[in-house]
């Protein structure tokens, strides 16, 4: 299922390339949450290795974000934003199967504006 929904969705790609996990981090992040089965293309020992490094990297992110929440570097408001953001994006993707290049160029920007606007 990981193949269609994410390999084929250059929306997804893209978000992929601009986050800290690589794409074989997120088939596997896919794969537990969906109770999916192990990749076969790599041996058991590599893919659990990988599993245990994906969820380290998880548990990080959400350190992360609850130390940047309680100095004060989040404020409800651009939380607020994040989560619109996300929302349409859902939304987007659910209605759209295939994007073009241009669009998909057109709402990183946007996300990278957010962003920029959000970073010190």
């Amino acid at each position: 299922m990981y193949n269609n929904k994410i390999e084929n969705n250059l929306l997804l790609l893209r978000i992929i390339e601009n986050s800290t996990f690589t794409n074989r981090q997120i088939q596997i992040i896919y794969n537990i949450y969906n109770r999916e089965e192990r990749l076969k293309e790599i041996t058991s020992g590599a893919y659990y290795r990988e599993v245990k490094q994906c969820k380290n990297k998880i548990r990080k992110l959400y350190y992360s974000f609850i130390l940047l929440n309680l100095l004060d570097i989040f404020d409800k408001e651009q939380l607020l934003t994040i989560n619109s953001v996300i929302e349409k994006l859902y939304r987007l993707q659910n209605n759209h199967g295939k994007y073009h290049d241009n669009s998909i160029k057109a709402v990183i920007n946007i996300i990278d504006q957010m962003l920029d606007k959000m970073l010190l």
